[in-house]
């Protein structure tokens, strides 16, 4: 026989060099058992007699350059010819279609290893990846476009082996990683292949694959992904693929078993088959794992960087629902934000028919119907606590629970002012937030309206009932030993902690403790201070002189005795206080805001941080930040205040903690805001005091510390009237916002802390209801379900070996008793004790509810952790528990809260979900 009579495919200029490289390695074998082998120079491949690559190839071996020519051989006789032929090249290479048993002996032992050589594509592969042997699975022909594709992606590409095998599943992960976009070191498990499912690019790539490479990466993923990848496919047959996460969000909803009464769930999922997946559909048990895979896929969007692609896939699930009639399942929707709008309008209809006209305020037992709703806003997936909506929610909340409180009023000045630091400050604190919340809810929107009136009411029934008793109690005697005033304040505050160390004065002009207790949350959360006061009751706060303006009030505080004047009065008063023996005889000095002013890179001047580095002279600084935004108005509509927002506030902290000196937060008097509903009734001598006789909302106060009018003027107590032109806030009232001065008092070490003084956790300043329910009991057509008792083994009481507590493990015990957990609390560097990650699960947990929040130091503190080293300690409690990036436990609100998602919890941690 002179010709072949099969057809062979040509070869490519690779796959020669793989051929001759492998054939040496093959003679390098031969000639160490038989020498004469190593004197051949022809190597024969079989192969089309066709080459349209160079006339000479060079392949590396043995440490050396080899080259070889390479020619077609279509016949024996043209092989023939081709060997008789002087060579010009060390070796021969002979591409023919003939195979080995068509050649006799003599012609074979011309050639390298007598036989010839076949192309095969995993030897090629082999010898690109540097690898000796073969998973013997890769042999099968279902397996023949693996190597092809194996062969194509690792050109120039560096394999990272741990052995010399090439094993299946490493091939079809590489390939499949390189195919979808990925870097060779990916797995292509669910979540990558949704996340492919988003790129318009990467899909092109993908369907410009030969079409064997197509359908063998197609069944392998839908082998190893299982549901994930059969749906994302099919939706890729039908070009429905950029559909792929909302419509698992769609299905995500219609198969909740939640939503299966509601009417047309059924039919809506089958028009949506159909549309979408083609006939026969997916089966329901894949269809769950595909949506409960989307959901992940979801929420991991929302918390990273790319939360509008989040919300657009969510947006689009809402119009798929639309469109086949079932907006009653997205109302009922735990992500989607039609199911968050709902359930805050169910939120509002509860609170506006607690507050319907002409009821009575609410009772604590009334509120559960409020406080399940806003736990149903709380736990939807889609609720962010730093959202305008539900910081409105939020506040709405705890304005109501307030409402249902009925404390004792206030029998005298003292508690009075103790009782707007502790309580109506917070409520003040609440009110402007809810004043400034924008929703476009309608029924939360007349909710927040009603409860606005209903808050503003009590509140002045509270401010006139406080005017009445300091106009009595300042025309009587105010003259005290118990109280504590703006001109008393240095001798009893400032003197006795600068016994110790002498203090930074910061006066914020204007600043109320509704203010005032959100900087001390700022400070505090710094972790530089320490909050301590004179007693364990808690913050104290002074009266402001009458009227509560600059030019009294301050000037009294400054110089501690009742006076009036401007600054330069302030300065001399402030220096003589200091001189006098009684308060140590210290040096001091006094600076305004606008000594503060810097040039670029400054950040104070250097007479006032040389004056604070001096820890032997007391200083005081005097911010007109709050008192200047009641003229102009705030630059954003926002009702929080943070220390950075604070002009040098913060900066004036860091100096004083760095040179270690005790820190006094006060202000001289605090103000009102104009809300739309301020009138003008008279002219006066300022905004908020006149002389004359008194009207409505108004009272006439006289005695020694009423510095003006000759010892004797009107104030209003109602926050509404205003004597001058409209501006954004006023002061000099007698109302509780204006008279009460905040007093904080920060240390830097506990070693500073003045003689019979307590330390402050920041935990206790916050009323019972601002962050709990205060519901008594539930709703009465509410029905608890029984649960079945679990009885504990019998035991004799006296020789047990087990107690009671130990027969129940609480959720925290059992989830830090899995294999899980000890896997992942083993792998994070410095994590906390097992023991303190259970108590900070159990502490939130206590709460109730699926993602029970709490500030985070009662958290710390439960876990026996400093509170100012809260944030950071869960911190890495998250590192632990939040198990591949999911939010097991997240700290928000500026990491002021920390937030458990218990049925997360519990499904990263299965072992002891029960």
């Amino acid at each position: 026989m002179t010709t072949a009579t099969t057809t062979v495919p040509p070869v490519t200029v690779d796959a020669v060099r793989g051929a001759l490289r492998r054939a040496l390695k093959r003679q390098q074998r031969r000639a160490e058992r038989d020498p004469a082998a190593a004197h051949a120079r022809a190597v024969a491949l079989r192969a089309a007699p066709q080459w349209a690559g160079p006339d000479e190839i060079t392949v590396d071996h043995d440490g050396r350059h080899v080259n070889a020519r390479v020619v077609p051989a279509p016949t024996v006789l043209a092989l023939l010819a081709e060997l008789s032929r002087p060579r010009d090249a060390e070796y021969l290479v002979l591409l023919t279609p003939c195979t080995t048993q068509e050649l006799g002996n003599t012609l074979l032992s011309r050639l390298v290893g007598q036989e010839v050589f076949t192309v095969n594509n995993w030897e090629l592969v082999l010898d690109q990846l540097d690898l000796r042997h073969l998973d013997p699975r890769l042999y099968s022909r279902e397996w023949a476009w693996l190597a092809n594709a194996l062969y194509d992606i690792s050109l120039g590409t560096e394999w990272r082996k741990s052995s010399t095998i090439l094993k299946l599943d490493d091939a079809l992960h590489r390939v499949a990683a390189a195919r979808f976009g990925y870097e060779d070191a990916d797995r292509l498990d669910a979540a990558a292949l949704l996340d492919w499912t988003r790129d318009p690019a990467r899909i092109t790539q993908y369907t410009s694959l030969p079409e064997e490479e197509r359908v063998g990466l197609r069944h392998a993923l839908e082998q190893h992904i299982g549901a994930v990848a059969t749906v994302v496919f099919r939706l890729l047959d039908r070009q429905q693929i950029s559909d792929t996460l909302p419509l698992g969000l769609v299905f995500r909803e219609l198969l909740d078993p939640a939503n299966s009464s509601l009417p047309g769930v059924t039919e809506a999922r089958i028009r949506i088959e159909e549309r979408f997946l083609g006939a026969p559909p997916p089966s329901l048990d894949e269809l769950r794992r595909f949506a409960d895979n989307c959901e992940a896929a979801l929420l991991r969007l929302m918390d990273g960087a790319e939360h509008d692609t989040a919300i657009s896939a969510s947006r689009r699930a809402e119009e798929i629902l639309a469109a086949v009639g079932a907006d009653a399942v997205a109302n009922n929707s735990q992500l989607l934000a039609s199911g968050l709008h709902a359930r805050l309008a169910t939120l509002g209809e509860h609170i506006s028919e607690l507050l319907h006209p002409g009821k009575d305020d609410p009772q604590p037992r009334d509120l559960g119907h409020v406080e399940e709703a806003f736990t149903r806003v709380r736990d939807h997936r889609r609720c962010d606590p730093t959202a305008p909506e539900f910081v409105g929610a939020l506040n709405a909340v705890r304005l109501l629970r307030w409402l249902a409180t009925d404390p004792a009023p206030p029998t005298t000045v003292a508690d009075g002012v103790a009782s707007h630091m502790a309580v109506t400050a917070w409520v003040d604190r609440a009110a402007s937030a809810l004043y400034t919340s924008a929703t476009d809810n309608p029924a939360l929107s007349e909710a927040y309206q009603r409860l606005y009136t209903r808050v503003r009411e009590r509140r002045a029934r509270i401010d006139e009932a406080f005017a009445r008793r300091v106009a009595a109690w300042t025309e009587v005697s105010s003259h005290t030993d118990e109280l504590l005033l703006a001109e008393n304040l240095l001798k009893r505050i400032a003197v006795p902690v600068a016994k110790q160390q002498a203090p930074l004065i910061i006066l914020l002009d204007g600043m109320s403790a509704e203010v005032a207790v959100q900087l001390g949350e700022d400070i505090a959360a710094s972790g530089q201070f320490i909050e301590v006061a004179r007693s364990d009751r808690g913050r104290e706060a002074a009266l402001a002189t009458l009227p509560s303006i600059t030019t009294c009030s301050r000037a009294s505080l400054l110089c501690g005795t009742l006076t009036t004047g401007g600054q330069s009065d302030e300065r001399a008063g402030f220096a003589a206080f200091w001189r006098k023996a009684a308060a140590g005889a210290r040096p001091s000095a006094l600076f305004y805001q606008r000594e503060l002013a810097t040039g670029p890179g400054d950040r104070l001047p250097a007479d006032v941080e040389a004056a604070i580095d001096d820890t032997e002279q007391v200083v005081a600084v005097v911010l007109n930040i709050v008192d200047d935004s009641l003229a102009t108005g705030r630059e954003s509509d926002t009702a929080t205040w943070r220390v950075h927002r604070i002009g040098k506030l913060r900066t004036l902290l860091d100096t004083a903690h760095r040179a270690h000196r005790p820190v006094i937060l006060v202000s001289d008097h605090g103000h009102v805001w104009d809300r739309d509903e301020n009138r003008k009734t008279s002219d006066g001598e300022a905004a908020r005091y006149r002389t004359g006789t008194p009207h409505d909302g108004e009272i006439l106060v006289t005695g020694d510390r009423v510095l003006a009018g000759g010892g004797s003027i009107v104030v209003p107590w109602d926050e509404r009237i205003r004597y001058t032109s409209r501006r954004a806030g006023y002061h000099g009232g007698i109302s509780t916002a204006e008279m009460v001065i905040p007093v904080l008092v920060f240390l830097p070490d506990k070693e500073l802390l003045p003689d019979r003084w307590e330390t402050l956790r920041p935990t206790q300043h916050e009323p019972a209801w601002w962050n709990q329910s205060i519901a008594t009991r539930l709703p009465d057509d509410t029905t608890p379900t029984p649960r079945r008792a679990t009885r504990a083994p019998a035991v004799d009481d006296d020789n047990a070996l087990i107690s009671r507590a130990e027969v129940v493990r609480s959720l925290g015990q059992r989830i830090v008793d899995t294999a899980v957990f000890a896997d992942v609390h083993q792998q994070i560097p410095k994590s906390p004790p097992k023991e303190e990650i259970a108590a900070v699960i159990d502490t939130l947990a206590e709460v109730g509810g699926d993602r029970p929040r709490l500030p985070v130091e009662r958290v710390a503190e439960a876990a026996g952790k400093e509170p100012f080293r809260a944030a950071r300690f869960l911190k890495m409690v998250a590192k632990v528990l939040n198990v591949e990036m999911f939010p097991v436990l997240v700290l928000t609100d500026a990491d002021r809260a920390v937030e458990l998602n218990i049925p997360l919890l519990k499904e990263q941690f299965p072992e002891g979900a029960s």
